[in-house]
């Protein structure tokens, strides 16, 4: 692509007269390859612009920045950010503009509201496209996801894939710091959704305030919005939007609401009411976290104009999305659940689910993660012992922080006699197996769909699935 193909949209303050053909986009000077476009992007630890000379070095045809830096190729632009979005968008053909876009944020139920409308729009024709927290899936295909929303060259790469294969329909997980970050700058959303507001991120965002507002963005940027009219950020959210807005709840006035609410051993069941119809809705996920996630989800389908039958059917159909509440087959007559569960309010609604819905005792498994929101680590520690029988307190992603550390925040207004102190977490999950009865529930929380353990600034192979099946086979001296 030529460079002013690839500049297509984007405000030049100064720029170089020649027209090169440009081989790649890239933020980042070790990805540069002969004939890149180097993008100048300013971060929290580095500057791009550090970075141009030794782009230009690497065989770079031009670098992108926001000021004279000296470099005779360069391209100089108001914001950076804002060009590298746009020239990723032009250099993969601008997809997004050629399929359905839903983007869905919030603090909690991000990945499973977008499977579930995966699932409907599918039973209903679609073909559909999902990039999320668990993974990218493209059709038959599936991919690693190393961020809930990736990096604009990431982002429209697979977008480009998903049109390549066919897809009608992309749904995205939509973060606030990609929102914040600009990473989805220039994606007008068909339909945007807001599912929560609870405190996470504020290592990032500083205040509620902040992190409310970077949500809002997607508000601002959808021609729908779907809002979940319970949370208390509604109106935030409702303030932020640019076109029509469609509500649901449980309990306040909405558009869509869920009626006669019975939260069941095997999931949720309720009336979902509306202008356009009132229908049955069992959904086979326990929680009234579910609730909300399922009536979101067919929000979108009765804005997308569905066959509301088949939509029912879809989520009378649907399975547990992978680390969230997920059950692991044992022989001990114990219910043992995988749970994402990682911030207060996610960690609080999860065990008041299994509260009700499993009864007798519950031992709870969970960390905090390291170079993250350090306030929230004594509140989580505090949900943790009131709504559990049993708590081990461990490790999680401790990244560059000592994990005992970690868990010296946790438990800093805890009684000792409420929990148990094991820094190791395989060590954590073995105690909590071997302690638990017969109708006894252990709760592993914090990591959910990961795959791994970052400590330092590697990530290790790490799946409690794996380390659960171990233990259980081992026999763990459970007859002790």
């Amino acid at each position: 692509m030529k460079l002013q193909e690839l500049l297509n949209g984007i405000e030049i303050k100064k720029g170089c007269i020649l027209n090169p053909e440009i081989a790649n986009v890239t933020d980042d000077s070790r990805n540069v390859r002969n004939s890149s476009a180097f993008v100048c992007v300013k971060g929290n630890r580095s500057d791009g612009h550090d970075f141009a000379r030794k782009a230009i070095e690497k065989g770079a045809a031009v670098v992108i920045c926001d000021h004279d830096i000296g470099i005779k190729n360069s391209v100089i632009v108001e914001n950076t950010r804002k060009a590298y979005a746009l020239m990723c968008a032009n250099y993969y053909g601008n997809c997004h503009r050629e399929m359905k876009m839903i983007g869905v944020t919030g603090t909690n139920g991000k990945t499973t509201t977008t499977f579930i409308i995966k699932k409907i729009l599918e039973e209903n024709g679609y073909k559909v496209g999902v990039i999320g927290t668990v993974e990218v899936v493209i059709g038959n295909e599936k991919y690693p996801a190393d961020y809930t929303t990736p990096d604009p060259a990431g982002l429209h790469k697979y977008l480009y894939m998903m049109k390549m294969a066919g897809c009608d329909v992309c749904i995205m997980e939509t973060s606030s710091q990609a929102l914040v970050q600009l990473r989805t700058y220039g994606i007008n959303y068909d339909i945007g959704v807001f599912s929560n507001l609870s405190r996470e991120h504020l290592d990032y965002h500083k205040t509620m305030e902040e992190y409310a507002e970077a949500k809002g963005i997607l508000m601002e940027n959808s021609d729908v919005c779907v809002i979940n009219a319970d949370d208390s950020y509604a109106p935030v959210m409702k303030k932020h939007a640019k076109g029509n807005v469609i509500t649901y709840a449980i309990d306040e006035k909405a558009d869509v609401k869920a009626e006669n609410v019975e939260l069941t051993h095997d999931g949720v069941e309720y009336t979902l009411t509306s202008k356009g119809g009132n229908y049955d809705i069992v959904y086979n996920v326990i929680g009234r976290f579910s609730v909300y996630n399922s009536l979101a989800a067919l929000s979108v389908g009765m804005v997308m104009n569905v066959d509301m039958k088949r939509a029912v059917k879809a989520v009378s159909e649907m399975n547990t999305v992978k680390g969230r509440i997920e059950k692991v087959p044992n022989d001990r007559q114990i219910t043992i659940l995988i749970d994402f569960a990682h911030t207060p309010d996610s960690l609080k609604n999860v065990l008041k689910t299994v509260n009700v819905v499993y009864g007798k005792r519950i031992i709870t498994v969970f960390g905090c993660g390291g170079d993250r929101d350090k306030t929230k680590r004594p509140i989580m520690g505090k949900i943790a012992c009131r709504y559990s029988d049993l708590v081990y307190i461990t490790s999680d992603n401790p990244r560059t922080e000592d994990p005992d550390s970690i868990i010296d925040d946790i438990v800093v207004d805890l009684d000792k006699k409420d929990y148990v102190r094991i820094t190791d977490r395989t060590e954590a999950i073995r105690a909590a197996i071997v302690e638990a009865k017969p109708g006894d529930t252990v709760l592993i929380a914090g990591k959910g769909h990961e795959n791994y353990q970052i400590l330092g600034t590697k990530k290790i192979h790490y799946d409690e699935r794996e380390i659960v099946k171990q233990i259980l086979d081992d026999g763990a001296n459970f007859e002790k």
